[in-house]
């Protein structure tokens, strides 16, 4: 397993139990230090529809926000309204895209960052 502190590894379980339970698909944690200086990790999940996607990120937000690691956002309501398919969290270190199956497919982050190590969570 890649070199992650424990506090890490906490936000990504708890990040990993709001989508299993939102029902999120072909869940993907990949570790892109040794690919990146600049990046560190990303998770990667499918969802169904855009309302799917929303609620996931709304959750998944509620949980982060208070450990203030959120790049700087008024608040949920400020993402855009408009159905792109893609939401991306950004929280420093932790970056989540939460993408319907249709912009997964198109945008294939998975293989373009196919050199990332996988996080087993």
């Amino acid at each position: 397993m890649p070199n992650i502190s424990n506090e890490t590894l906490e936000h990504l379980k708890k990040i990993k139990q709001t989508l299993v339970e939102k029902k999120c698909e072909n869940i993907q944690f990949l570790d892109l230090k040794d690919v990146h200086s600049y990046l560190s990790i990303f998770v990667i999940a499918s969802v169904k529809t855009e309302t799917q996607g929303r609620s996931c990120a709304k959750d998944i937000d509620k949980y982060m926000k208070p450990l203030k690691l959120a790049v700087k956002r008024q608040n949920f309501a400020d993402l855009p309204k408009d159905a792109t398919g893609w939401i991306l969290l950004d929280y420093g270190e932790i970056c989540v895209h939460i993408m319907t199956d249709e912009m997964r497919t198109y945008y294939s982050l998975d293989r373009l960052w196919g050199d990332a190590t996988s996080i087993s969570v």
